[in-house]
């Protein structure tokens, strides 16, 4: 839990360069896509809510007991009914002395069923009429936090999810994590970004699997013709998700070209349409799992439109 975690706090010391190739072995070696995705939040929120942009304070507290385990953190932006788009985002936190007094909602927050602390994104000003937000470390414990049942949202098992409530949670002013009122410009896009980046991973994982899985299945007649060719398309598919992670690792911002994720989800789908007209062909009936595997690659799919 600790592999990007730098080894002064007990982690590995390593980069997103590594946590990728991890991520993608899970799935390969049998994991499902959301249990992955749990594991890759945990890893994502850390590297950049706590340790790109945390001070040193929060960096000294938090990070041995996340590089252990005992410790995890969810990002909650999203709030229901408008998303995360940041005009309409309503949950506020107020200067009131030293401490920050935060009401509202927040809506499928990744990992929060899990998670001991929370990074909330909150309005806390206005300029120009456009709202200015922080990011604000919420302790689990925090009087006036409630965190929701775990959700079923029909995909990403077993990744959970939950909304949570918000009622006058007081904490100190210095929980504010990142540059204040640029939290969203800084924070919350580069993260969703950061998502995008690293999520092919899990998705070329799953197609290793799924075609190593349908190869053995294969009867003698199609295994020399199409076993080379799924092997092919699986590794292009590594190789593409990973190329794109070491352009950007440098890169706090995450940019990169649009049309390597549009590319990236084209041969994804590509794959998949191989391989239902391969499973027709060989005659061999659908996986029990399969609508399951299917829902969550549409899902990670989603984010590449």
């Amino acid at each position: 839990m600790g592999i990007i975690i730098p080894e002064q706090y007990k982690g590995l010391g390593l980069g997103l360069d590594a946590l990728a190739p991890v991520t993608e072995q899970l799935v390969i070696s049998g994991a499902s896509m959301g249990f992955a995705l749990t594991f890759l939040i945990h890893h994502l929120v850390c590297h950049h809510f706590i340790i790109t942009h945390a001070d040193k304070c929060h960096r000294d507290a938090l990070l041995p007991s996340m590089a252990s385990g005992e410790v995890t953190a969810a990002f909650a932006v999203s709030e229901p009914g408008v998303g995360a788009h940041p005009k309409y985002l309503k949950t506020r936190a107020k200067k009131k002395d030293k401490d920050l007094i935060i009401t509202g909602e927040k809506s499928f927050v990744t990992n929060a069923p899990l998670a001991d602390l929370f990074i909330v994104i909150s309005v806390t000003g206005t300029k120009n009429n456009r709202n200015l937000f922080s990011a604000v470390i919420v302790p689990r414990q925090t009087s006036g936090l409630t965190v929701g049942k775990s959700m079923d949202i029909g995909r990403l098992y077993p990744c959970p999810h939950a909304s949570l409530t918000l009622e006058r949670c007081s904490v100190k002013q210095t929980y504010v994590t990142g540059k204040p009122d640029l939290a969203f410009e800084t924070m919350a896009i580069p993260f969703k970004r950061l998502e995008e980046l690293m999520v092919p991973v899990i998705v070329s994982g799953a197609m290793i699997n799924l075609f190593k899985t349908l190869g053995s299945r294969l009867p003698v007649n199609l295994q020399k013709s199409e076993a080379p060719a799924l092997e092919a398309m699986a590794c292009r598919l590594s190789q593409m998700a990973h190329s794109s992670i070491k352009e950007c690792m440098n890169h706090r911002n995450y940019n990169f070209p649009p049309a390597k994720t549009r590319e990236f989800a084209r041969r994804t789908e590509q794959s998949r349409q191989y391989f239902r007209d391969l499973m027709q062909r060989a005659k061999i009936p659908p996986d029990r799992n399969q609508d399951q595997f299917d829902r969550d690659l549409t899902t990670f799919l989603g984010l590449f439109h």
